[in-house]
């Protein structure tokens, strides 16, 4: 059954056991998953990074809600963007997790965010009701 609000102890247990999370988005259409790299810190706040142009990138601009499965763990939350003045102290970790994508440095983190190359978002509890259409 998945949770609302905060993750659960045994949802963040689950996520430090992977590498990477299946996150399921909508739209109109239905929904969509995707298996999706992730940072998860020490505060329990998890990190979604993903290209501009990518099609669940678009569906969260219209509808940010976010099912995000770990084992048989479920999460439903919504997504909300991360700029660079918010990396505070979890900005090695970002770079660690997704220096694949690019994120080498504070710098080039920073560059793919303000170029609009990719986009930063964490997972926040709450799931929005669906959009009217």
């Amino acid at each position: 059954m998945p949770t609302a609000g905060s993750p659960t102890p045994s949802f963040l247990g689950s996520l430090r056991k992977r590498q990477t999370v299946v996150v399921s988005s909508r739209d109109p259409g239905g929904e969509g998953k995707v298996r999706m790299w992730f940072a998860l810190a020490d505060s329990g706040r998890i990190y979604l990074l993903t290209p501009s142009f990518s099609l669940k990138a678009r569906r969260w601009a219209k509808d940010p809600w976010v099912r995000l499965r770990a084992g048989g763990e479920i999460f439903e939350g919504r997504v909300e963007p991360v700029g660079p003045a918010d990396f505070g102290p979890d900005q090695p970790l970002l770079l660690e997790r997704f220096a694949m994508a690019g994120a080498v440095t504070g710098e080039a983190l920073q560059w793919m965010l303000e170029s609009g190359s990719h986009q930063l978002f964490q997972v926040v509890g709450a799931p929005p009701d669906r959009p009217e259409t």
